[in-house]
């Protein structure tokens, strides 16, 4: 007798298949900002030109806001750019909507809270004691050469605790793609969960992330070094001069299926574009090495102490 109830052996795989849920990770360089000497660089927000491009971006992008927040670092014209990314779909926010504005009309519109939020490891600093060097390798075109090549040397050297250096920004990076990677396992867990329920559940999460030059750059260059080998990073670094241009980044990829999870990487490079899958072991190693950094910068305080008494 024909039973309606009884799987199929297609029916029965099609149900023992590992549900796939993805959370996709944009992380990207501000648009264009103002330049207007007589005000500090923290104030200063996206050109009109800036919001278009940022505008225009999103489009590109294609988000969901309902499934999308966005970061941003402390500083306004990041998270200009985050939100005119994150919106670029929704009809209600204009290019010329002030961050307050755009956030009230996303409120309106999904009644979710706030969609943005700020973390200090998308900023950077030159406040520390090597400010001098750095600014000079900026004004040189030489950043990211100098970034990669004295940074970190020079902070353990000087006791500079606070400076944006190359490995300080990889580790920071590499802490917040670990935050999501975990994000995604408990996202298809939860998944799981609502498909058991019947409940309707998105298939995926997107984050926007805004950020400024040199921020991102270093994690991308550290990955490349440790899975590709030094001359890969090398070549990388050569090519950016200061880093990437306004609203350039890298794409990640974080796909689960059940508890196997991938890690894919794509950014633009000279020959196109170009996508690696990032192993766990990859991230831990960068943030050890922050961590590492860290350690010796106190240390070699400590030592400049104990010659002073």
């Amino acid at each position: 007798m024909f039973n309606p109830f009884k799987f199929t052996p297609e029916k029965q795989a099609e149900a023992e298949k590992p549900l796939e849920t993805e959370v996709r990770l944009e992380i990207f360089r501000h648009s264009k900002k103002e330049n207007d000497p007589n005000r500090p660089n923290s104030e200063l927000l996206l050109t009109p030109e800036g919001r278009e491009l940022a505008h225009e971006k999103g489009l590109q992008m294609n988000p969901d806001i309902n499934v999308s927040v966005a970061g941003a670092s402390p500083m306004d014209r990041t998270a200009e750019t985050a939100m005119l990314i994150m919106g670029a779909n929704e009809e209600k926010i204009g290019v010329r909507d002030s961050l307050e504005e755009m956030d009230k009309k996303i409120f309106e519109e999904i009644k979710i809270g706030k969609k943005i939020y700020r973390d200090e490891r998308l900023g950077f600093s030159l406040d520390g004691p090597i400010e001098a060097e750095g600014m000079a390798a900026f004004k040189a075109g030489k950043y990211m050469d100098w970034l990669a090549n004295e940074s970190d040397m020079l902070a353990i050297k000087k006791g500079d605790l606070v400076s944006t250096t190359y490995l300080r920004q990889a580790g920071n990076i590499a802490e917040m793609v670990d935050k999501y990677t975990k994000v995604g396992n408990n996202f298809n867990r939860l998944a799981i969960d609502k498909k058991k329920t019947g409940e309707e559940f998105p298939a995926h999460l997107e984050r926007y992330l805004a950020t400024h030059q040199s921020v991102t750059e270093p994690f991308l260059a550290e990955v490349l070094k440790e899975q590709e080998g030094a001359k890969a990073r090398d070549e990388f670094i050569v090519d950016l001069k200061n880093g990437w241009a306004e609203t350039e980044g890298i794409h990640i990829n974080i796909l689960n299926k059940g508890q196997e999870q991938t890690i894919k990487l794509t950014y633009q490079d000279k020959g196109g574009q170009k996508e690696i899958e990032v192993a766990q072991e990859t991230i831990q190693k960068i943030i050890r090495r922050r961590e590492i950094f860290e350690e010796a910068i106190k240390e070699s305080m400590n030592v400049a102490d104990k010659i002073r008494v």
